[in-house]
């Protein structure tokens, strides 16, 4: 039986997997992790004239992003490409996985600049990124705040990230045609995640309780760019088809705010040492989730 490749040896000499019918999760997460350390450790490179301190934000970012993550909005931008590719036969070569990595360093931003909004100790198991400066400038025995430095230096973290995926979408190998298909869609997930994020922040101090306004909020926080929007981004670097993204954005709208359901679940009665979070931390934080406009 023919196998569907992620993707020989690429031209930039990047091997990223062989061929199999249906890569697994690990294979796909393992191709994404990849295309990440090749292109952090060419943008640390290219940016070493700026000093050791610049190097330092890189090597935060190069940490926060590779060490770990289940590459989910890169696995559904894979599989919204096989979606309209025309054979098994065809690769998803290293170009084209480099643009669903850029997923991997928005979500990296929106994961930092969340953690400051929420003021979290950890992510992953670890110290958050501004718990991370926090503990640099202490180290250092800098002046000033530590917590207001450790806050800045993650919102730059952040940005950083932003700024490269957006490098990583515009320098897109598709042709125009592509590039323009891909760039809509990337702009409405930008816009989107941003939106859900205020929205959220809105609700905590609004003290907006309703199901329809965590809903509005799981919507465009989580389900946008975590499933529908990767589901397009990968079908809209393939070929020109809009009734496959009508599709993708009703079904993957569902898919996403089922995620956001579990996960915040997960983020009351979740285990520590599984969710890398303390348990309830959200009643903590005070989100305004659907799991709380139903108790």
């Amino acid at each position: 039986m023919p196998g569907s490749r992620i993707a020989g040896t690429t031209e930039d000499g990047i091997t990223v997997s062989g061929d199999t019918v249906t890569p697994s999760a690990a294979e796909l997460a393992g191709a994404v992790t990849d295309q990440l350390r090749a292109y952090l450790a060419e943008r640390r490179a290219e940016s070493a004239y700026i000093g050791d301190d610049y190097d330092g934000l890189i090597a935060a970012l190069e940490d926060f992003v590779l060490r770990g993550g289940k590459r989910l909005r890169p696995a559904f931008a894979y599989w919204g490409y096989r979606a309209v590719t025309p054979g098994p036969e065809d690769s998803v070569d290293g170009h084209v996985l480099r643009l669903f990595s850029a997923l991997e360093l928005l979500h990296a931003c929106a994961l930092v600049h969340d953690d400051v909004i929420d003021d979290s100790a950890t992510r992953r198991g670890m110290p958050t990124a501004h718990m991370h400066f926090a503990d640099l400038h202490r180290g250092r025995g800098w002046r000033g705040s530590a917590e207001q430095f450790g806050r800045s230096a993650a919102i730059l973290l952040g940005d950083l990230s932003l700024v490269w995926a957006d490098d990583i979408v515009a320098a897109a190998d598709l042709g125009p045609d592509g590039r323009r298909r891909v760039q809509r869609v990337w702009s409405d997930i930008r816009t989107e995640v941003l939106g859900g994020q205020y929205l959220d922040i809105v609700a905590e101090s609004s003290g907006a309780d309703t199901i329809e306004s965590a809903m509005k909020v799981n919507t465009y926080k989580t389900a946008s760019y975590t499933v529908s929007r990767p589901l397009q981004l990968g079908a809209s670097a393939a070929a020109d088809r809009p009734d496959i993204l009508a599709a993708f954005q009703e079904l993957g709208t569902d898919i996403g705010v089922a995620f956001q359901l579990r996960d915040d679940v997960l983020g009351v009665f979740g285990d520590p040492a599984h969710t890398g979070k303390p348990a309830g931390d959200d009643l903590v934080e005070g989100k305004r989730t659907v799991l709380v406009a139903l108790a």
